[in-house]
């Protein structure tokens, strides 16, 4: 049972067909234990759970049958047994697909209607393209911090010191514009990365007005962009060397004559064989290597 309420306003009471309380203590938890029972049968796809949120992806090889539309079944039918339906039009599909000859890969079906298949998607804040490139991420990162920047510019003009403007712009802005940067980072070209400066450059400007970037970054004591995301890059590489870490399983493994990681130890890993760049300038080979060269 629930009940809208709002200022001189009483619903009448309403019987929920599915959903957990909403603002309570244990809402996420009475969520987590509602969906935690989804599962695919097949073991060639994966599938991630994000709240209300599911994104189920699979690798074939060439000439390889998906498998994909068996388990987007499963979850069909799941939601049916828990008194919840699909939305259709919000689901996206999508396909990376780097060969000449591409599979033919059969259209994914929900309700017997095929998916809208998109060029690129957004997940948990990030657009993820079907060429695995991050031009239309940092277009929308800068898109949004810009419009950031006129609250800036509002506050400038009530005369507040330039420091409290700074812990403005850290928050409000710089936040955006490093949001998950060790997924990119190391894949972002250098015409994208100056776009993501320019945004603090113009930040400077109103913080700092008539005073060169060079000489503002060092009254705020302030890195480039670019020097603060290879070091958030570094910080995760380093939370991924501890063993109980999440992503650690994905490292490459230790030199044989290495028996246990020594941060002094020059050339830990060896190197993943990479056969695209695409690939070898990803996180962990891009990280590994630069582990390895210090």
């Amino acid at each position: 049972m629930d009940m809208q309420l709002s200022l001189n306003f009483q619903s009448d009471w309403g019987i929920n067909n599915a959903g957990v309380p909403q603002g309570t203590k244990f809402g996420p938890i009475l969520f987590i234990i509602m969906i935690n029972d989804l599962e695919l049968a097949s073991s060639s796809t994966d599938h991630w759970k994000y709240v209300d949120d599911v994104t189920i992806s699979e690798s074939l090889k060439k000439n390889e049958v998906s498998v994909l539309q068996s388990d987007l079944n499963t979850i069909e039918r799941w939601t049916v047994n828990n008194n919840m339906k699909l939305n259709g039009k919000k689901c996206k599909e999508m396909i990376v697909s780097f060969v000449r000859s591409e599979n033919d890969i059969p259209r994914l079906l929900i309700d017997g209607l095929p998916l809208d298949l998109v060029p690129s998607f957004k997940i948990l804040g990030l657009t993820m393209n079907n060429k695995l490139k991050w031009q239309d991420n940092t277009e929308a990162l800068v898109k949004k911090a810009s419009k950031r920047l006129y609250i800036i510019r509002v506050l400038q003009r009530c005369g507040p010191p330039p420091n409290d403007l700074l812990l403005v712009y850290f928050s409000m802005v710089r936040s955006i514009l490093e949001y998950a940067c060790p997924v990119w980072h190391t894949l972002l070209p250098k015409c994208l990365g100056d776009k993501i400066e320019k945004v603090q450059k113009r930040a400077f400007r109103i913080i700092y007005p008539k005073t060169d970037y060079e000489d503002a970054l060092n009254i705020a004591k302030c890195k480039r962009l670019v020097d603060r995301r290879q070091e958030l890059c570094a910080k995760t590489f380093k939370k991924i060397l501890k063993p109980d870490a999440h992503l650690n399983h994905l490292l490459p493994p230790l030199r044989e004559e290495s028996h246990e990681l020594d941060l002094r130890h020059n050339s830990n890993f060896t190197l993943t064989k990479c056969r695209t760049e695409r690939f070898k300038t990803s996180f962990v080979p891009a990280m590994t290597a630069n582990f390895n060269s210090k």
